[in-house]
């Protein structure tokens, strides 16, 4: 490792409270002033050794490992609102390209994947996927490996999309149905900031109901604009029947992700 590293990754490490609070991602590049590209370098690094780990809060968060940690307890974190109302969307598919883009780029980094597809899959015509409540909004596939496990690891995750006039916790019972053939689901829910206090109850709702059934829920202002995600429940990890997925994957995604994803595998 670099000096010039080194000395960045205490820089870093020196702007996460010692106490184990959480501070946002946005906050920390806005103070270093670094490039996306180097701040995810180093941001990464440090969550890859164990002295930092994910938090919750918009545009992702981190927080310390306090010595007295046996296992990574669950946080809720706050970063800084925004604060001025975003742009309406009126329909439904006028999130899935702003999503997609956020899904491919900014959301990848800060879950340390690299996606061989990032796909909206709601629009496939009479194509048949399974019957109701089967096909997603979007779909992002990628191939893990880890360093003291061996072999490649398939995640396929699902994301049901909501815009605000729609919210609703039966959103959250959709995306349960993709578990049988997905190893994530998730929950994107369109608030613009200003409106976020006329649906809590709504939004506590439907956390309460994903965090029983291992659903993940994200609360967006701006699907453009990862400074405004919040994930408020993380989706839990499932092993579906390989079968199942093998046949979602072929259903779901394009050729070009089917090539992609068999180049990989092997």
């Amino acid at each position: 490792m670099s000096e010039d590293h080194s000395a960045d990754r205490a820089r870093l490490l020196a702007l996460v409270p010692a106490d184990g609070s959480a501070v946002g991602n946005t906050a920390l590049r806005r103070v270093l002033r670094w490039s996306e590209h180097h701040y995810w370098s180093v941001r990464n690094s440090l969550l890859e050794e164990g002295t930092i780990v994910r938090a919750k809060g918009r545009g992702g968060a981190v927080r310390r490992v306090l010595p007295e940690e046996g296992v990574v307890s669950e946080m809720a974190a706050e970063a800084e609102l925004v604060g001025e109302a975003t742009l309406a969307y009126v329909h439904e598919a006028e999130l899935y390209s702003p999503i997609r883009s956020t899904l491919e780029t900014f959301w990848a980094k800060e879950r340390q994947i690299e996606p061989l597809a990032v796909e909206i899959t709601a629009a496939q015509g009479r194509k048949r996927t399974g019957g109701r409540w089967t096909r997603p909004d979007l779909v992002s596939a990628a191939v893990r490996t880890y360093r003291y496990l061996p072999g490649k690891y398939m995640e396929v995750v699902t994301f049901e999309v909501k815009p605000f006039d729609a919210i609703d916790v039966t959103a959250v019972y959709e995306a349960l149905a993709h578990l049988r053939s997905a190893t994530h689901a998730y929950v994107i829910f369109h608030v613009p900031n200003d409106q976020e206090e006329s649906v809590k109850l709504t939004l506590d709702e439907a956390c309460h109901v994903g965090r029983r059934h291992g659903v993940g829920v994200i609360v967006v202002g701006d699907p453009a604009d990862f400074d405004t995600w919040e994930e408020r429940e993380e989706a839990r990890r499932v092993d579906p029947d390989p079968q199942r997925l093998d046949e979602f994957i072929v259903a779901q995604l394009s050729a070009e992700a089917h090539d992609r994803i068999a180049r990989a595998l092997h």
